[in-house]
C-alpha cells in the first residue's frame, strides 16, 4: 500500500492546516473504494467504516475514517490534473509490478 500514499504525496492538499485526515489517507480509501464498486463519496466513507480495520493495517487513521462531507469537500477542491497524474502513477507501478513478478 506504500505504492498508493507515495503516488498521492505530490498532490498537493488543497485544505486548510488544521484538517483531521491525511489526504494521502483519505485518497487510498476512495481509490478502493472506487474499485469495490462506490458510486459516491457516502459510499466511499460507509465503506471506509465498513473496512476500517483492514485499512488499519496499513493506514494510521489517526482520526478514524472521513465522512462523506470530507470526501465531497476533498473533491470539489483538489486539482483534477495533479489527482489524475497520481492515478496514473499507480496505475504505471501495478502494472510494473506485475511485470516484474512474472
Amino acid at each position: 500500500m506504500h505504492l498508493f500514499l507515495s503516488a498521492f504525496e505530490d498532490v498537493p492538499d488543497p485544505r486548510a492546516e488544521n484538517t483531521r485526515h491525511d489526504l494521502g489517507e483519505l485518497l487510498v480509501i476512495a481509490f478502493v473504494s472506487v474499485l469495490c464498486g462506490a458510486t459516491s463519496c457516502a459510499e466511499m466513507a460507509a465503506f471506509g467504516r465498513a473496512k476500517e480495520s483492514v485499512f488499519r493495517g496499513f493506514l494510521k487513521l489517526k482520526n478514524a475514517v472521513p465522512s462523506h462531507d470530507t470526501f465531497s469537500a476533498v473533491f470539489r477542491m483538489i486539482d483534477p490534473k495533479a489527482l489524475d497524474a497520481a492515478f496514473g502513477r499507480v496505475l504505471a507501478d501495478v502494472a510494473h509490478s506485475f511485470r516484474t513478478a512474472m
